[in-house]
């Protein structure tokens, strides 16, 4: 390749941010936080509580369990295989939730929604730029991430216009529509599962021809710097990192399902309560882009710490009541606090368990988290129906939010048993 067209050519690795942003905007946005805007127009059709619709968050939230499966998936198929197929079921069975009839109908359709949802996002596109990024990892995640947080500022007011235009029925079949007509063939005209597909290696240097070794040795180093899932089992690294973030997801996933019917009693409308949240979601752009910018110069134990304290005085403002300055103060720190939370997990992965078997370590992460990602909204429904107040569940998530603080401050780098060590 001639030197000056290698100038002049962006890196590859840059169009593969660009798909990951746009994938978790569509399809985060969608399945993560248009779940407020239809939590009103449900009880008002079905008469259902608050317990028995926010559980159907929480069944998206226990496919998680799944996690390593998916994560395996992921290191034999591919990325690219993997979020065409994720699309696929997500996008129909998204599209399905507008022929709700029943409540058990409901379930299903989530619990299908949350397995292509699962194949789709974390997992699989994290992965996909670890691979393509090293040195500038933590920016290029951090945009990529970024995209989830514009999908929830843009889908979520979007999904509560669609639903005072359309209906809720409507409104599922069109966003579910959207998400196989634009995601399927997207992926699959770009997505590159590694750099070495395209003779790249990360960051953007080029394969000059003079040695194939040199490639695939590079690549085979950068591969076997890690751990095997089986391996960082067996470390308190990953039990703290699995206590801390399970402790802060239990408020987040709560917020994300409750914030919409709670500002609705705070006085607000539907649609102005679902743009608060996702104004929220929107500031999280900042803070998905400033996590990773932060963790490629700060140790990622002490960003992650930073963000935790920026969920528990979120938690703090709401159980001020929604006052203005209480929403004004929730929509730019749970924004900031949210983005940066979605930004850390693959980087502490990346800084304690390196890059061998990324997505089974990734995927065992979110197999044990997801139990507070499930529980909460659950918990904060049940409390609410028996108290007819948010204030409790906000008050107990704050106070596991900063217990979260103390776990990931004793997070220290793990030492690599002989039999992995060996190869090295």
């Amino acid at each position: 390749m001639n030197p000056m067209n290698r100038a002049v050519r962006p890196f590859y690795g840059w169009w593969i941010v660009a798909v990951s942003a746009i994938t978790l905007l569509l399809a985060g946005g969608i399945g993560y936080y248009t779940f407020g805007a239809f939590f009103t127009p449900l009880v008002d059709e079905f008469e259902w509580n608050r317990a028995q619709i926010s559980l159907a968050m929480s069944i998206m939230g226990l496919i998680g369990l799944a996690g390593p499966l998916f994560g395996m998936w992921v290191d034999r198929f591919g990325a690219r295989r993997t979020m065409v197929l994720g699309a696929l079921i997500m996008g129909l069975s998204f599209a399905c939730l507008g022929f709700t009839f029943s409540l058990g109908y409901f379930y299903a359709m989530y619990f299908v929604v949350a397995v292509g949802q699962m194949a789709i996002l974390h997992i699989p596109v994290l992965t996909l730029v670890s691979r393509w990024f090293d040195k500038r990892r933590g920016l290029a995640i951090g945009i990529s991430v970024a995209g989830l947080g514009l999908g929830g500022m843009i889908m979520l007011p979007l999904s509560a216009y669609l639903i005072s235009l359309l209906g809720w029925q409507w409104t599922y079949r069109v966003l579910g529509g959207a998400i196989c007509i634009v995601l399927i063939p997207l992926i699959t005209l770009v997505v590159k599962n590694t750099p070495h597909d395209m003779g790249m290696l990360p960051d953007g240097e080029q394969h000059t021809g003079r040695d194939d070794r040199s490639v695939a040795g590079l690549d085979r180093t950068i591969q076997i710097q890690g751990w095997t899932l089986s391996g960082a089992l067996r470390t308190s690294t990953f039990w703290l990192l699995v206590a801390a973030f399970t402790l802060v997801f239990t408020g987040t996933s709560s917020v994300i399902a409750h914030a919409v019917p709670f500002f609705v009693g705070q006085g607000f409308s539907n649609q102005a309560a679902s743009t608060i949240l996702g104004s929220a979601v929107g500031v999280s752009i900042l803070g998905r882009i400033s996590t990773g910018h932060l963790s490629d110069r700060v140790p990622v134990k002490y960003v992650a710490a930073l963000f935790f304290v920026l969920q528990a005085v979120a938690l703090l403002m709401l159980v001020s009541q929604g006052t203005g300055t209480a929403v004004a103060g929730f929509i730019t720190i749970f924004g900031l606090a949210m983005g940066g939370l979605f930004v850390l997990e693959p980087l502490v992965i990346r800084e304690y368990f390196g890059l061998d078997s990324f997505a089974s370590i990734y995927g065992g992460l979110w197999a044990f988290e997801t139990l507070g990602w499930g529980a909460g909204p659950y918990v904060t429904g049940y409390i609410f129906d028996r108290t007819g107040s948010y204030n409790s569940a906000f008050i107990a998530f704050l106070i596991a939010t900063l217990l979260a603080v103390v776990l990931i401050m004793l997070v220290r780098r793990p030492r690599l048993p002989v039999t992995q060590e060996s190869r090295m």
